[in-house]
């Protein structure tokens, strides 16, 4: 779950949800062109709006804060990765309060 901290921090740094959000798109590209997609991407090294040397960073800030995850795909391929759960909440938003609140709306709304 996504606290309000880690959001309050994805919207100080713009730099972090631009990143982010190339992933994400990524991942939806992915998976359209292919069912068996494993939610893998390759390490993104260029990004036209972010200076090259500042993406290790990013990705590692991404990484601390839970936004995403990361698979050392082998010698040859390299890192991967992967929104998390709490990156998907992040790029809609929605603190985990918010989430909850959500959940607690639905739930009752079914009951009535």
């Amino acid at each position: 779950m996504i606290d309000d901290f880690d959001l309050e921090q994805l919207r100080r740094n713009p730099e972090w949800r631009t990143a982010l959000k190339v992933y994400h798109d990524l991942q939806a590209e992915s998976r359209e062109r292919s069912p068996e997609f494993d939610g893998w991407i390759p390490r993104v090294t260029e990004l036209e709006a972010i200076e090259s040397a500042k993406l290790p960073a990013i990705h590692g800030k991404l990484i601390a804060f839970g936004f995403l995850k990361f698979d050392l795909a082998g010698r040859d391929a390299g890192m991967r990765y992967q929104l998390t759960s709490q990156g998907k909440q992040a790029l809609s938003g929605k603190a985990a309060d918010d989430e909850d609140q959500l959940t607690e709306e639905t739930s009752l709304a079914k009951s009535a």
